[in-house]
Order: structure tokens, then C-alpha cells, then sequence
């Protein structure tokens, strides 16, 4: 019953998140920012793209009116900034066109000030370090000098930009900006970051490995792990994705519960109770839309059930780890193989018996190509020719109309093979095509943007393609595989990957407004 009702949750979860994903395209995009030296100047360029990051949305640039040096060098940068260095002077650039627009830039330093400069905000000057902050609204650059903090300094991590942990001399400080506080850890060697969580992060030496809480000012040693062999491995469970992770050393094994404000539990015990004692860095750790599990190589897969990890002598159906074969049947959740082991091995009840049992091994008769079949989203099944949803009584695989998941992906994925073309694991139409297909870039056109809540936003997806001879579209291609010849236009001199080139095609098949209109 708890995992029926925990199975029920995540699909809810997910109707919810498809849904949003589905209405939510009021927001402008990701954004990246890049300057660009031309003729009559220097411009800060914006380029938006779609959340597949693939799709162009939009590109626009503004000329930087006191920035005039084409030999300028960018340094480096920052979710807020660009620093830049022209005509032998700092300047920050705030990534936001309106502000670049406005604001003129004054210098920071001189070039011969600067000894060093590391991660856009700190500067060594007559070996003095000075924390240096802009805020663009009002053009304003705030310097704070850290008399602490003398000669070679690196920054481990940065929290939030506010608080960094920074090495210096062999020793850890963290350095609070808004106090302009430094404060010693007292510990000496050399120091490797592991990963960043936010506002925690874990470091290793050459001797431990060591967890930073950033908002308590917590500095702990994680005891039993050996730094060389320590792996980290993050789930992907549809419930506890970003918050649960697995560290471990070949003898020691901890979860990580980021939504517990980073809390580590030693569970080495209760694989070595179920006999497990050749080693976890031996083992393949894998990670799906049902549950994690782990592969020991040894004819046993070790299903995590509610953070506990069970034995059982199954198999993976194929190279995707996503679904499990036990006694010739297929199971697609850890849930139900373990209930399922679980009701071959107990007694029955002695009110019910097996009334209340039922088998959730899946009927894959339906499935076109079952040895690659797979889970990419929670309630959706792939073969790689034909998606499929899971039905009940009998439980059973049935084909569904092709639907465009790249939308709640983080990137498309696009594989061009010979004279075929696949956009998400799904064949596009390319019997027109006399050459093997160039990808020339994807843009979006906004039929109509969202009204806050009340209505969704309408979006076509544009994808263009040549091989060599003529143009081709795909609209939408997760609706539709056939392509839209652009007999009018020749492929000579069109760039790939370029907005422009985008967007004049786009604007033949999708004429935009007169200005009259």
C-alpha cells in the first residue's frame, strides 16, 4: 500500500509538472551575453534560447558608447558581469543590454594596479585584496579592502555571492562580504572541491573529506571515507531529484539528503547484513525515473526501497539500467519487483491471502522493439521507433500519438545518421533529401504569449535542415516528421547556427507584420 500510494503521488506530481511546463512560456529564455568588435564599435550582444537550449528565441545587441578600445580583453565573468580590460583600465559590463545601454562606464583600476585579478570580484592591489561589487540599477561599484588577506589566494567555492570559501597560504578561510569578516579554518594540505550544493559543498584533502554549511558556518569531517576512493552520485528519482546522493569509498556508504539541510547517514551496515563485502566502488550505481539501484556484477541488483537497499537475483532488460527482468518478467519500478519477491517469500495472509496481491510484471506483447525499450519520463515508454503508455488491468504496454517530451528536457537531441535525421530518439521524413543532411539551427516562433494565468502560450518550433541542394523545415517535429520545402531560397551562403539566418528563414514561411498592420 505505501508504494501505490507513493506511485499515485509522483503521478500527480508529474501531471502537475507537464502541465506547467506546457503554460509557462511567459519568461524570455536563457540568456547569454558576448561582446562583439565591429567597425563602428564595441557591442554587448544577447542571445536568447528556449529551454532545450538548441532554439533560438531572440538575439539583440547595444553599442557601448564608452568602451571604444577593439584590442579590449575580457577576463572573466559572472551571472552579473563581464569584466573587461581596455585601454589599460578594469571595467565591469553588467549583463543586462538596458543598463549597458545607459550606464558609463568608469574604471575600476589601471592595469598597472592590478597584480591579479581572480573570479570577477577580488584584486590584489600593492598586495592588498579588495572585494569589488557593481550594482548596475545605479551605475554604482562598491571596493572593500581585506587587510587580512595577503599575497596568493584562491576561491574553493563561492555560496550565493555573498560568502566564499577561499584558500590562502595553505590554510581555508571563509570570507563573509557584507561583514567583511575573514575567519580561519585551522587546517593545512591541499584541497579539492567535490561539488557545490548551494549553500554547502563538499571538499577533499589528501587525508578526509569535509562538508561546509555555508549558512551555519559549519566545517565537519565525514569520517570512514578514504578521499582517493570517494565517488559521489546524484538520483534522478522523479521524487528526490537535486536533494538525494550517494557518497561513498569502497568499504563506507552514506545517503545524502539535501532537503535535511545536508544530512549524511552511514548505511554501510545494512548492505554488509544482506552479505555485500567486495567493495561499492567496485559497482555500478544507476538511476531512473522508479528508484536507484545498484549493480554488483555478480548476478544481484540491489533496489533502493524507501533509502534502504535490497538484494535480488535480477537482470537489466537492456544498456539503459531503467527496467528489471526477474524470472522472465519485466518490472518497470522497484516498488513492484520488491513486492513482488516480497509476496514469493512471505507467508499469505491468513485473512486475505492473495486477494489483495496483484502482479505488476508488464505485458510487453505490444512493444514493436522491446530488448531497447525504456523510461525517459515517468509515465511514458520508448522503444526507440514507437512511444508507449502503461495501462491497467491487465498491466500492459499500449502505443501512443508522439508527443513532443523535448520541451521538459534540458537539451534536444539531434543525430544526424547518413541520410536520417532524429530529434529526440524520433525519426524524422527525409525521402526528399538527395544528400546527407546539414543542420543549419533551430528557431521559435511565438504565435501568442501566455496572459499570466489565464490562458497558455502558443509555440512553433522551427528546425532547418539543407542538403546542399534546397532548404528544408520541420514545424513542430514531434507532431509532424515531413518537412516544408523552401523551394524559393538556395542554401548557398547560409551560415549555420546563426540567428539571422534563422530568422530570414522563418520570416518566408511565417511573413512578419506590416508595419501598418
Amino acid at each position: 500500500m505505501k508504494h501505490t500510494i507513493q506511485r499515485t503521488i509522483l503521478f500527480i506530481f508529474y501531471l502537475i509538472f507537464i502541465n506547467f511546463a506546457q503554460a509557462s512560456y511567459c519568461y524570455t529564455g536563457f540568456s547569454h551575453y558576448n561582446l562583439l568588435v565591429e567597425e563602428d564599435g564595441i557591442y554587448l550582444q544577447e542571445t536568447v534560447k528556449d529551454h532545450n537550449k538548441v532554439s533560438y528565441v531572440s538575439q539583440s545587441k547595444v553599442r557601448l558608447k564608452d568602451i571604444t578600445d577593439k584590442g579590449m580583453r575580457v577576463i572573466s565573468d559572472d551571472d552579473e558581469n563581464i569584466l573587461i580590460l581596455s585601454n589599460a583600465n578594469y571595467y565591469f559590463i553588467p549583463k543586462s543590454l538596458n543598463y549597458a545601454e545607459e550606464n558609463k562606464f568608469t574604471p575600476l583600476f589601471s592595469e598597472n594596479e592590478v597584480s591579479k585579478a581572480v573570479a570577477n570580484h577580488f584584486f590584489l592591489i600593492s598586495d592588498n585584496w579588495y572585494y569589488v561589487s557593481y550594482y548596475a540599477p545605479r551605475g554604482e561599484t562598491y571596493k572593500q579592502k581585506i587587510p587580512m588577506l595577503k599575497g596568493n589566494m584562491e576561491i574553493i567555492v563561492n555560496f550565493d555571492d555573498y560568502k566564499y570559501l577561499l584558500k590562502h597560504d595553505n590554510y581555508v578561510y571563509i570570507y563573509d562580504k557584507n561583514d567583511n569578516k575573514l575567519e580561519k579554518i585551522s587546517h593545512q594540505g591541499n584541497w579539492e572541491i567535490i561539488t557545490n550544493f548551494g549553500s554547502e559543498a563538499l571538499l577533499k584533502d589528501d587525508n578526509a573529506v569535509y562538508v561546509f554549511d555555508n549558512r551555519r558556518d559549519k566545517f565537519e569531517k565525514i569520517p570512514h571515507l578514504t578521499p582517493s576512493q570517494t565517488h559521489l552520485f546524484q538520483s534522478h528519482y522523479f521524487l528526490d531529484r537535486n536533494n538525494r546522493y550517494y557518497l561513498y569509498d569502497d568499504d563506507t556508504f552514506y545517503l545524502i539528503n539535501l532537503a535535511e539541510r545536508f544530512k549524511y547517514t552511514d548505511i554501510t551496515n545494512e548492505f554488509n547484513l544482506q552479505g555485500k563485502y567486495d567493495g561499492f566502488t567496485k559497482a555500478e550505481m544507476h538511476t531512473n525515473e522508479s528508484g536507484d539501484s545498484m549493480d554488483t556484477k555478480d548476478g544481484l541488483i540491489w533496489l533502493n526501497i524507501d533509502d534502504s537497499f535490497t538484494p535480488v537475483k535480477a537482470t537489466y532488460l537492456n544498456a539503459y539500467k531503467d527496467l528489471y527482468v526477474y524470472h522472465n518478467k519485466v518490472y518497470a519500478d522497484n516498488g513492484d519487483l520488491y513486492d513482488f519477491i516480497h509476496h514469493e517469500t512471505a507467508p499469505p495472509d491468513p485473512c486475505y491471502g492473495d486477494s489483495l496481491y496483484k502482479d505488476k510484471s508488464i505485458d510487453l506483447s505490444n512493444v514493436k522493439n522491446p530488448r531497447e525499450l525504456h523510461r525517459p519520463l515517468f509515465s511514458v515508454f520508448f522503444d526507440n521507433q514507437q512511444q508507449y503508455s502503461l495501462k491497467e488491468d491487465p498491466l500492459r504496454l499500449e502505443k501512443i500519438a508522439p508527443y513532443d517530451y523535448s520541451r521538459l528536457t534540458t537539451t534536444d537531441y539531434i543525430k544526424i545518421k547518413e541520410k536520417q535525421i532524429f530529434i529526440d530518439e524520433r525519426q524524422l521524413d527525409t525521402d526528399q533529401f538527395q544528400n546527407a543532411p546539414i543542420f543549419l539551427g533551430s528557431i521559435v516562433n511565438i504565435v501568442r504569449g501566455c496572459d499570466g494565468y489565464r490562458s497558455r502560450a502558443e509555440i512553433d518550433y522551427y528546425y532547418f535542415f539543407t542538403d546542399g541542394k534546397k532548404v528544408y523545415a520541420y514545424i513542430n517535429p514531434g507532431e509532424n516528421q515531413k518537412p516544408k520545402v523552401l523551394d524559393n531560397i538556395s542554401p548557398r551562403n547560409l551560415k549555420v547556427n546563426d540567428y539571422d539566418t534563422l530568422q530570414k528563414l522563418l520570416n518566408i514561411l511565417v511573413p512578419p507584420p506590416k508595419e501598418n498592420d
